[in-house]
């Protein structure tokens, strides 16, 4: 059973570094190995805590044996962690989202890590499916428990752990995704009265790009009476959401051609009409632009080009790159709704990107609205990585 990891010989014990208290002190929950200074307990326990050089315990957590992430912290101080606490956090979470799922949406992400004070764990809900995304060593240990509580909690048809993830492979986990339910996995979803087929064992992320929901919305707000072309269109959601709105027309680009086949099926899910291009969104933006093509909104939407702080320098000049020519496609006093997700990349550095990008392309811009991810995306005050997305709406001129 789960809850005999929470006995206290099931523990490991930690011990901090001289000097390194402020490390907890500030309640950021990743506890990294170079902190820790001594170490006792069974190498395979799922949780673990830590202690200051006198003795007293601080914090409570998820243990890891491999990760550079030693513990990754649930409790501070004096608060128990047991299994009722966990249980409570996980259906605190769920109801949290409550408002969101009560009308014409029926997808969302339940539990979003730190922001949940759950780090390590995230869960999507797909109508009647969850996907489970577990990316610790203690964690995966508990999953009974959590799987017990989400059941209960949600009554799904069918649970799929998406295994195939990077941290996993750190934490010597399985890799190999799981799917415990009722017939196939896949489902169709209803976001904002629009459909969308998801598919979550085929699909980026978790299947879908639940963070876009209130940008998806923005879109198709300013999308009435417009040329549109969604850039990195993956399964065309931006590209209903114009549609919905009244654009007069919109094109899909995307790479892949099994995304650009279910863009296609969405929009004729929806009754919307739309334009597909399987291609590189590079090169179709520099074509583009050399053909002297406008269009009234172009959304810039890419995945994570710096999954490693490494890589941060070679994905600006990506980001540069495609959002230089995406602003030369804009007519005069029209808008590029433009994202990044890559979570190496701070907001800072972004703006820089898009400004250098703007200057590049001869145009005048404006900020007409910064945009993240949906509410129910929060990001923890004591680990702001967990903002990952940032984009900005912009006026082109």
């Amino acid at each position: 059973m789960s809850d005999e990891w929470f006995a206290a010989s099931r523990r490991k014990q930690l011990t901090l570094r001289q000097g390194k208290e402020r490390v907890a002190a500030n309640r950021h929950p990743w506890i990294f190995a170079g902190a820790i200074g001594r170490e006792s307990g069974p190498d395979d326990a799922a949780l673990a805590d830590l202690y200051d050089v006198r003795g007293t315990r601080i914090a409570s957590g998820l243990h890891s044996p491999h990760s550079q992430i030693r513990m990754r912290a649930l409790t501070f101080g004096d608060e128990e962690l047991t299994p009722e606490l966990l249980r409570a956090r996980i259906a605190a979470a769920i109801a949290r989202r409550r408002s969101i799922l009560a009308h014409d949406t029926n997808a969302a992400r339940l539990i979003h890590a730190e922001g949940d004070d759950l780090s390590g764990l995230v869960v999507d809900r797909y109508d009647d499916l969850l996907v489970v995304e577990i990316a610790n060593h203690g964690l995966e240990r508990l999953r009974p428990l959590i799987a017990d509580v989400l059941r209960e909690e949600l009554k799904p048809r069918g649970i799929y752990f998406k295994n195939d993830l990077p941290a996993r492979k750190i934490e010597r986990l399985p890799l190999e995704p799981e799917w415990s339910g009722e017939g196939e996995c896949q489902t169709t979803i209803r976001e904002n009265g629009l459909q969308f087929i998801v598919e979550p064992a085929s699909g980026q992320k978790t299947g879908f790009f639940l963070d876009q929901r209130e940008n998806r919305a923005l879109a198709r707000a300013v999308a009435s009476g417009r040329r549109v072309l969604n850039l990195f269109s993956y399964t065309g959601g931006f590209g209903v959401y114009a549609a919905a709105g009244g654009a007069r027309e919109v094109e899909n680009v995307d790479v892949s051609e099994g995304a650009i086949a279910l863009a296609k099926r969405n929009h004729e899910l929806n009754g919307v009409e739309g334009r597909f291009t399987t291609g590189d969104a590079f090169s179709v933006v520099r074509e583009r632009a050399a053909a002297k093509e406008q269009y009234e909104l172009v959304v810039c939407d890419p995945p994570a080009f710096a999954k490693s702080r490494g890589e941060v320098e070679r994905a600006a000049r990506g980001y540069k790159d495609v959002n230089l020519y995406a602003m030369k496609l804009v007519a005069p006093g029209r808008l590029l709704m433009t994202f990044s997700c890559s979570g190496h990349m701070d907001l800072d550095l972004f703006q820089k990107v898009i400004f250098s990008a703007a200057l590049d392309a001869g145009r005048r811009a404006s900020f007409v609205a910064r945009l993240t991810a949906g509410r129910d995306h929060p990001v923890s005050l004591f680990a702001p990585e967990g903002e990952y997305l940032k984009g900005f709406l912009i006026e082109v001129r």
